[in-house]
């Protein structure tokens, strides 16, 4: 009888141990503090801009798949995918969808102290843009990716933590749903 509980012990505890440090549980904004809006982009990038103003306002260059590091969105159909680094040495990924930018990867340090990482800028995040609208869990290749999402009517922003990275991913959310439209036509012809 003692083992039985154990095992049950050891299944409990570890979805427990999660929720207690589930980025839902964070501090967000003091009462009467407005969330900012999302930014329209990031920086110095801003959606629609084409394939020549990254390469010379932000320096970025064309990514090739086959290239060493190809791009971390393994799952975008039909990627024209640029890169850059950040100022202090992060990979952007700035994804286009007819020559109109419209996805941005920036992809932080693989890094062994990755979950603390991730808290750390949910809380920062929820700091400027409130409580996030959406916290859930997706399995890619065989790895669990945690996502902490927030949007607005424009932009959608994603934080991502697994396989010992931490993604935060801008998104255009016109221009990806018009990319997936175009898409889902092109297969059902």
């Amino acid at each position: 009888m003692t083992g039985w509980f154990f095992r049950f012990s050891a299944i409990i505890a570890l979805p427990l141990g999660l929720l207690l440090w589930s980025p839902a549980g964070l501090p967000g904004l003091s009462a009467g503090q407005s969330p900012a809006p999302l930014p329209p982009g990031l920086g110095d990038a801003h959606w629609g801009m084409t394939a020549e103003e990254l390469i010379h306002r932000l320096k970025a260059e064309k990514v090739d798949a086959d290239d060493q590091f190809g791009y971390a969105e393994h799952l975008e159909q039909e990627p024209d995918v640029y890169a850059g680094t950040t100022a202090d040495g992060k990979r952007v990924e700035y994804y286009l969808y007819r020559d109109a930018l419209y996805k941005l990867f920036i992809i932080h340090a693989r890094n062994q102290r990755e979950p603390q990482l991730y808290r750390q800028m949910v809380q920062q995040l929820m700091a400027i843009y409130g409580p996030a609208q959406r916290t859930y869990d997706e399995t890619v290749f065989g790895l669990t990716i945690t996502h902490t999402v927030w949007q607005d009517a424009v932009t959608q922003v994603d934080l991502r933590f697994g396989g010992g990275f931490v993604f935060e991913v801008h998104t255009d959310r016109a221009r990806a749903a018009a990319k997936d439209a175009a898409l889902k036509r092109k297969k059902s012809i």
